[in-house]
């Protein structure tokens, strides 16, 4: 077979192969992502129909919540005001509102007045029959909330709202129920906001379709609640439940739409292999046609011309060099071999041309040199620039950095002297910037700072400066100033442009920023005292929640100054013995002994005096100083507790208070385990009070180191217990031995009616589960009464005692243990 046929083949058959695996790949990967991307788009117009229901269900909760907080229908649930329903329940009143039914219901559950409106002949009707199943006591004790229910074979969306004045500061005194049916009307409204085509049916239509059965359950069965199948070629069916306020489903929507994602999918890929197909043809017959002319033709043309000087002997003869590839190479060693034979005159003209070479070769190196030494020099000078700018610039944004922004703002505090001109200093902070870098990473970071900071410069004018100090931290000098106007408005410009959101890849999100100002001459006349004056006033801006600008006053120089002083004090009275500890005893309410203290910390300064917790606890969480202090509040209680004992007292458990930041930032498990063993207290009468704040960070860490305290015997309280968080799964999950009532649900007791409810509630919890209950702030005996009464463990408030010091909590032992003695005898 001729060199030139087996080339065609070679070709036919690779190419073919080629095709085959792309149309199979084709078949397989591109049309099923058509299938999913129309699968994507039918969820997202689903979702849209789910968002106007909901608008349709605010709809009518606004109505609701409007008439229910009326101070005339406040004073007619009260009957005092009959004239309401004659002046306000009119038939125009249900008609302008689209309203079916309207009812209000007093505390005891009973019907006040209602009235079912048939809006579509405009008419009274009696209620409908099945709503009587959904009137039971549950549903007056829900929340202020929306749903739908299935009356007969129609969906009634319904709104729930307590009854109060418009103030809403009285108790609520009965629920307003009102509803409207979700008609083929609205249906048909939702169709026009969507342009989408759409058909509703309730549960019992379902039932009479064996195929809106089956897509009706596995819409209930969908994570998402949405559900989606093709009905053939042209079209795709998609589904939405409904599901009344027993979250029972009533009904579903269903969305018909065409399949012109599936069917511009098939004909893309039907394209797009034809394509190939006729591309492939021609790229063969390309191919076929370079190598006979490029490379078969010139082999048959040196074949020929060897066979020729072979035959003939004319070593003189050369073959013919034609182009610059291997064959050219044969073609040269085969003209070397002739030339070889040839006298030694053409020896000698070859070696004069090859020194030549060796001449050219020489001087081209030399030029190379003097370019490389030209390059080395302009290396140099752009190397010195860039380092000029690297020590003046930031490397990030391409913003001034704290060096060149000091050069020009003590240049600007010279000229402002000099002709007695006002500058301000805006110092910017982004507010929880580190969350970002955090999600998304650096690189996404570095990318959101760069447009904050081209954001800045756009709204700034030509002769104010912008520089970036480092991290989410930004400076601005503004000069010039005529009034205080203007730095405002600059300023609440940037929190504005700042405030508009930022896109990052698929991410959006948005970044707020907090900016303190100070004046130069009134608040400053140096550039330290500008920069640190302008920072404080940007944390005062932070601590209020961010997302604002505040301006420097000598008042926050003055709280700075005592923060400092508060830092200091405390710093030296965890060295020098400044911290005491004070005990608030516990009361058990079944036998009347008091069986437990709680350890609670004081500051006790010559200079400050006898400090709250509430000033400096804060501090000490904020500069870490918590965790050495509560690491000696843990160890001096145990010392005490063992101390009580070998004097005699019978053993009481000492509760101790560990804060969050000590829960997490050091081994708790090994100190607890520590002080136990250098102190000797028994671990059953060592109490840990925790708040819900330990459970924000990595739960399954925090419930292995609650696990292993309990392993020890340590017990562990809950502290606060209902005014955060706290799930009723953390009960199950975490190891807790007490429940301790905040105080807030105790102070109104027994007369706040909701606070009994609660507490009588969690009192009844806390026993099925195992756990004790402890009531703080008991202080008067009415409290003291109803919690006997209601059987919780323990009380804690002044009632009993206050904290008090080491030796006066053993005088309060004594008085109690006497009296019990007298009260026995």
């Amino acid at each position: 077979m001729k060199l030139r046929n087996k080339v065609l083949l070679s070709i036919t058959l690779i190419w073919a192969v080629f095709f085959i695996v792309v149309y199979s790949c084709s078949s397989v990967f591109l049309l099923q992502n058509f299938l999913n991307l129309e699968n994507d788009r039918a969820d997202q117009d689903l979702a849209r129909i789910d968002l106007a229901l909901n608008q349709m269900k605010n709809s009518l909760y606004t109505f609701t919540f409007d008439w229910s907080h009326w101070n005339d229908l406040y004073e007619y649930m009260q009957d005092k005001n009959p004239a309401f329903v004659k002046n306000n329940l009119t038939m125009t009143a249900y008609l302008n509102s689209n309203i079916n039914l309207l009812t209000y219901w007093n505390t005891q559950d009973k019907l006040k007045v209602g009235v079912a409106v048939d809006t579509i002949n405009k008419k009274l009707t009696t209620f409908p029959l099945d709503l009587k199943k959904y009137l039971k006591p549950s549903i007056f004790l829900l929340k202020d909330t929306t749903g739908y229910m299935l009356l007969g074979n129609q969906i009634m969306i319904v709104a729930i709202t307590h009854i109060t004045d418009s103030m809403q500061e009285n108790k609520s005194i009965g629920t307003t129920i009102a509803g409207t049916y979700l008609t083929n009307s609205q249906i048909k409204k939702i169709e026009d906001i969507t342009k989408l085509q759409l058909s509703l049916f309730t549960i019992n239509d379902i039932k009479q379709d064996s195929g809106l059965q089956s897509a009706f359950q596995k819409t209930i069965a969908a994570d998402d609640k949405h559900y989606t199948e093709p009905l053939n070629n042209a079209y795709l069916l998609g589904f939405t439940p409904l599901f009344d306020i027993e979250r029972k489903p009533i009904g579903m929507i269903q969305l018909v739409k065409t399949r012109e994602t599936y069917l511009n999918g098939l004909t893309a890929i039907h394209f797009f292999l034809l394509s190939l197909l006729v591309l492939g043809i021609i790229f063969s017959v390309l191919m076929i046609f370079l190598l006979r002319n490029v490379i078969i033709k010139r082999l048959e043309q040196l074949n020929n011309e060897v066979k020729t000087i072979g035959i003939q002997k004319r070593f003189s003869q050369r073959v013919l060099v034609t182009g610059k590839d291997e064959l050219t190479s044969v073609a040269q060693e085969i003209n070397t071999m002739m030339t070889i034979i040839q006298e030694s005159q053409e020896n000698l003209e070859l070696r004069v041309k090859e020194r030549t070479k060796e001449l050219e070769q020489t001087n081209r190196q030399l030029e190379t040199e003097i370019i490389e030494r030209k390059a080395v020099q302009n290396e140099l000078v752009i190397h010195k620039e860039h380092l000029l700018r690297l020590a003046h610039y930031d490397i990030l944004t391409s913003l001034p950095n704290r060096i060149l922004f000091n050069e020009q703002l003590n240049k600007a505090l010279q000229e402002a002297a000099h002709h007695h001109k006002t500058i301000a200093i805006l110092f910017i902070d982004l507010d929880r910037f580190k969350k970002i870098n955090d999600a998304l990473g650096h690189d996404s970071g570095d990318v959101a700072l760069k447009e904050i900071a081209k954001r800045f410069t756009s709204v700034l004018r030509p002769r104010d400066l912008l520089a970036r100090l480092g991290g989410d931290e930004f400076i601005i000098l503004i000069n010039d100033i005529d009034n205080k106007d203007t730095v405002i408005s600059i300023a609440e410009n940037l929190l504005n442009i700042c405030s508009q959101a930022v896109k990052i890849d698929s991410y959006e999100f948005f970044i707020t920023a907090s900016i303190g100002i100070c004046f130069y001459p009134n608040d400053g006349r140096s550039l330290e005292d500008l920069q640190r004056n302008a920072d404080m006033a940007m944390y005062k801006a932070k601590k209020s929640g961010g997302a604002a600008y505040q301006f420097f006053t000598f008042q926050l120089n003055s709280k700075a100054h005592e923060q400092i002083k508060l830092e200091a004090t405390l710093r030296k009275a965890l060295s020098d013995g400044g911290l005491v500890l004070f005990y608030q005893p516990k009361l058990n309410l079944k036998d009347g002994t008091i069986n437990g203290v709680e350890a609670l910390i004081r500051l006790d300064s010559n200079e400050l005096g006898l400090v709250s917790p509430e000033k400096f606890i804060p501090l000490a969480e904020e500069t870490g100083l918590i965790i050495p202090i509560g690491e000696w509040a843990l160890y001096t209680a145990c010392s005490v507790a063992k101390s009580w004992q070998e004097q005699g007292y019978k053993p009481i458990t000492m509760a101790v208070n560990i804060s969050a930041k000590q829960f997490h930032n050091q081994d708790i498990v090994a100190v607890i385990k520590k002080v136990l063993d250098e102190t000797k207290l028994t671990p059953e009468y060592l109490e840990l009070e925790i708040t819900e704040s330990i459970f924000m960070d990595n739960l399954n860490l925090t419930i292995h180191k609650l696990q292993e305290i309990k392993k020890m015997g340590v017990k562990i309280s809950l502290d606060d217990f209902g005014t955060g968080y706290t799930s009723m799964n953390y009960l199950k999950r975490f190891p807790i031995d007490v429940i301790k009532i905040d105080q807030s649900f105790v102070k109104d007791l027994p007369d706040n009616k909701n606070d009994a409810a609660i507490i009588s509630a969690i009192i009844a919890m806390g026993h099925k589960l195992g756990i004790k209950i402890v009531a703080e702030g008991v202080e008067t005996t009415e409290q003291l009464e109803f919690l006997s009464e209601h059987e919780c463990d323990m009380i804690q408030g002044y009632y009993i005692s206050g904290p008090l010091p080491e030796k006066k909590v053993i005088l309060q032992f004594d008085k109690i243990n006497n009296t019990r003695g007298k009260m026995d005898g």
